[in-house]
């Protein structure tokens, strides 16, 4: 991962920059834009959970756009003082949990706890080689009717399912792609889009 910079690209806080933490890979701008408008009918009043989450850009994208609230998890604590700062700046503590943890195995932690996601965006380092953990744990944390995106390398086949959530759809953009998983049995009522191409251990910290 490369340091650079972020910028919001869409809602209220469009155009505010972003503080990113050494190491980290923000999501471009362009694949955010394309994955807001997929969820743009769903995101207003939404739970956001944002795993790995860098720089935040996906979960403040997603409070810009509407989402009631978001959950960030990130595990290095320099990267965890951008977040900080972050949320401060853009004026959001209100609706932010930021949390600390080394991911999969935190999530059965959080699994623990009451809230549930209608939305939960991953992107995790390209050399990770945990997915199967991490679809099988964050799926118990979606709402009934939400949705998983995990974003990959482009040159890496997703996996087709894990624990209750199977594959319902695939985008790529570039050298970076996103992979919807839902509910098998979702899946199955034929209520998501069919797979297409597009060019182009836990700690709470008080924000």
């Amino acid at each position: 991962m490369s340091g650079g910079g972020a910028r919001i690209t869409g809602g209220e806080l469009r155009g505010r920059g972003l503080d990113v933490g050494p190491g980290v890979r923000p999501t471009e701008g362009r694949v955010r834009e394309a994955l807001f408008s997929i969820w743009q009918e769903t995101i207003p009043g939404s739970r956001f959970l944002d795993l790995f989450a860098g720089s935040g850009a996906a979960a403040f994208e997603a409070l810009s756009r509407g989402a009631a609230s978001a959950v960030l998890v990130e595990q290095a604590p320099a990267v965890l003082r951008c977040l900080e700062r972050n949320v401060r700046e853009l004026g959001v503590g209100a609706r932010v949990k930021l949390r600390r943890g080394v991911l999969p195995g935190m999530l059965r932690a959080l699994t623990e706890r009451p809230e549930r996601f209608e939305h939960v965006f991953a992107d995790p380092p390209y050399a990770f080689d945990g997915h199967a953990r991490l679809l099988e744990m964050a799926g118990l944390l979606l709402t009934e009717g939400g949705e998983l995106v995990l974003e990959h390398s482009a040159r890496v086949e997703p996996l087709g399912g894990a624990g209750g959530l199977v594959l319902v759809d695939q985008r790529r953009y570039g050298e970076s792609a996103l992979s919807f998983y839902r509910a098998g049995a979702l899946a199955a009522a034929g209520e998501v889009d069919s797979m297409r191409e597009e060019e182009r251990d836990l700690l709470e910290v008080d924000p």
